[in-house]
């Protein structure tokens, strides 16, 4: 009988991965509340993912329910779905975005 075999990862991730995503992030401020925002909803690349940014959108939605919600694509002439660009920090400023949860999937 075959078992499926599965990958073990740290749930840390690659420190060097780590160190690059600081750098790039530092540049945003935290939320201080969700009420009334607009969250930009981006599913990129993998299976999946599109559930995994549905259930936040589900989740986040009845518990603030003033969110606005707005599907960004992952660049400037990407489809849903597709790896990301950085064109996605232009297509995010001009949808006036407050935050954004971009999902990979699994």
């Amino acid at each position: 009988m075959n078992h499926p075999g599965y990958e073990v990862v740290s749930p840390l991730g690659d420190a060097r991965d780590a160190q690059d995503a600081v750098k790039q992030a530092s540049s945003a401020a935290p939320l201080a509340e969700l009420q009334g925002k607009r969250i930009g909803l981006c599913w990129t690349a993998f299976s999946n993912g599109d559930i995994v940014v549905r259930a936040f959108q589900e989740h986040l939605g009845k518990r603030y329910p003033d969110l606005e919600f707005v599907d960004l694509m992952p660049g400037r002439g990407l489809r849903w779905g597709e790896h990301p660009d950085p064109s996605i920090a232009e297509l995010a400023r001009e949808q006036r975005l407050d935050a954004a949860l971009i999902s990979a999937g699994c």
